[in-house]
């Protein structure tokens, strides 16, 4: 089982029927995962995305390499701009998001600005986009890394762009990446579950910082079934390119 597939089953898991959820550029694995979770347990939830179409059709639906393809749109009821998706979710509309970090800390605040200085960066990354003013007020923020490593697990970021756990707020912030799943609490990234093919040891090895551990399971793969729509969806699998080196 590719830590791809297990990646998008356990995002598909976040999402609730009937809940409005959006996901930005380059984030193959997010819209497969919405699409799942729409066409197994969870019918009526609202798909955003960047690319701009509102509950696209899943049966013509087919994924490409660039997120902001206008074919992703196809089918779909609507055409709503990201501006409206600001306003949707100051409004408490918007229920979830999903977003990656180049960096991820203990408290699943992330970096997506810079490496280095920011007067001096050693790697300008592309920007916080929708970060800095969606990561405080949708009440589930899911982030997701294909690269499980202590460059991306840090004990301090070098810029913060989104914020992750807040005290005291009702926000639900769990972190995916390629190895395990955890969930964000006030001591820190709880484990709460490592994929299929790696260790306890693989996990906190690749870590700057040690998460919370009180027990753990196995991540649950995708069934045949969600298999089968996985691969409809994307039959080209796009899905694997940011795991080839």
């Amino acid at each position: 089982m590719h830590p791809a597939d297990v990646m998008i089953k356990v995002m598909a898991s976040q999402i609730k029927d009937g809940e409005v959820f959006l996901h930005g550029l380059a984030s193959p694995m997010p819209a497969l995962a919405m699409f799942l979770a729409k066409l197994t347990h969870a019918p009526n939830m609202v798909y955003l995305a960047v690319a701009e179409g509102i509950d696209p059709d899943p049966e013509k639906f087919k994924l490409y390499p660039s997120s902001a393809d206008p074919r992703h749109a196809a089918g779909c009821i609507g055409i709503g701009e990201l501006a409206e998706a600001f306003d949707l979710a100051a409004k408490g509309k918007v229920d979830g998001m999903f977003l990656g970090g180049a960096q991820i800390d203990k408290h699943a605040n992330i970096n997506l600005t810079c490496i280095g200085s920011y007067n001096k960066p050693k790697v300008k990354l592309p920007g916080g986009a929708a970060a800095a003013y969606l990561s405080p007020i949708v009440k589930k923020l899911i982030l997701w890394t294909t690269n499980h490593s202590k460059r991306t697990f840090v004990e301090k970021l070098d810029f913060k762009t989104g914020i992750g756990y807040e005290k005291g707020k009702d926000k639900k912030v769990v972190v995916i990446s390629n190895m395990a799943v955890f969930e964000a609490e006030e001591r820190g990234l709880r484990l709460i579950s490592v994929h299929p093919g790696f260790s306890i040891d693989d996990v906190l090895s690749e870590m700057s910082f040690e998460p919370v551990v009180d027990g753990y399971t196995t991540t649950q793969p995708p069934s045949d079934e969600e298999m089968k729509i996985i691969q409809k969806l994307d039959p080209e699998n796009v899905r694997y390119l940011e795991f080839k080196k």
